[in-house]
């Protein structure tokens, strides 16, 4: 997708004012709504996408059931459609920056989030991820790009719905597959049914991400990326950040646990044991022995970056 759409009117309404960002799957533009007098945000499903012949029809399903989410944590929206063969939703637009960019900003001047602050906000994705889970939505591709850190310091999760409706498309566009697998659980990677536990992987990678400057495992290819998750044990974030508490590691451990069953059950369980910490309650004990944390291998570590 090109900035050739800016200046463009998309289904007689939403006058496309610039492009904000862009992945493998998608682009973000800002927009302006001039029947209701308001800004907004306007996600475009790369055209290719809608050569999957169910593409139609999950992406109908999908944002229909998507739009029906209300929580002040994941972000509104407001319309979806299609302008020829251009397929958009039209989503509340929230002023700030994603965790992702936050978190390079921090990492760039030396710095790194403080573990209070990485608690509060992962709590509060937790509730919004609790909340869909509820009403029987999985996200399956929590990552840091797609939390936003709005201007009042609140969390807002983002993209519930466009993994599904992507499909196994998600996999083919470039730069999506390294991305995507920095923060894919081992259930996901070996292809079976992503269910709430999946998410939870998810937001135990991002945790660790938040308190270490950089997700667990890292690698230049995707298939070695994927059979770190399904085997290497888990990096101890207080290498890397000492002032982890010890509580805060059991949190990140149970909920990067290879079996789906010895973590968390559910997003409200791991959003409690992190309001536990932070009031200086015990977190409780490490889960399990194959989950145990271990020092960093220098040389598994490589750069790479995740794909909106």
């Amino acid at each position: 997708m090109a900035n050739n759409l800016v200046g463009k009117t998309l289904g007689n309404r939403y006058v496309i004012e610039e492009m904000l960002g862009q992945g493998g799957m998608s682009a973000v533009y800002k927009a302006s709504d001039p029947n209701l007098k308001r800004v907004v945000a306007v996600k475009i499903i790369h055209p290719h996408l809608s050569t999957d012949p169910d593409f139609v029809k999950r992406f109908e399903e999908e944002a229909a059931a998507v739009a029906q989410l209300r929580h002040p944590g994941i972000i509104q929206v407001h319309d979806f459609n299609r302008d020829d063969d251009v397929y958009y939703m039209v989503l509340e637009f929230v002023p700030g920056e994603t965790i992702q960019d936050h978190l390079k900003r921090l990492n760039d001047s030396g710095r790194k989030l403080s573990p209070t602050k990485a608690m509060e906000y992962m709590a509060s994705a937790c509730d919004a991820v609790d909340y869909a889970h509820q009403r029987g939505m999985i996200h399956r591709d929590i990552k840091p790009a797609n939390l936003m850190l709005n201007t009042l310091g609140q969390v807002i999760l983002m993209d519930f719905g466009i993994a599904k409706i992507v499909g196994s498309q998600r996999h083919t566009a470039t730069g999506a597959v390294v991305g995507t697998a920095m923060y894919m659980s081992p259930e996901q990677i070996k292809g079976e049914q992503p269910d709430r536990r999946t998410d939870i992987y998810s937001l135990g990678v991002t945790l660790y991400e938040m308190v270490s400057g950089k997700p667990p495992f890292e690698a230049d290819s995707a298939m070695t990326l994927m059979m770190m998750h399904i085997n290497d044990p888990v990096p101890n974030p207080k290498k890397l950040n000492p002032d982890v508490p010890d509580s805060l590691v059991a949190i990140i451990n149970k909920a990067l646990a290879k079996d789906p069953a010895d973590r968390y059950q559910t997003a409200a369980q791991m959003a409690a044991a992190l309001r536990n910490a932070l009031a200086g309650r015990a977190a409780g004990p490490v889960p399990s022995a194959r989950s145990t944390m271990v020092e960093e291998t220098p040389t598994l570590m490589k750069s790479g970056k995740a794909t909106t």
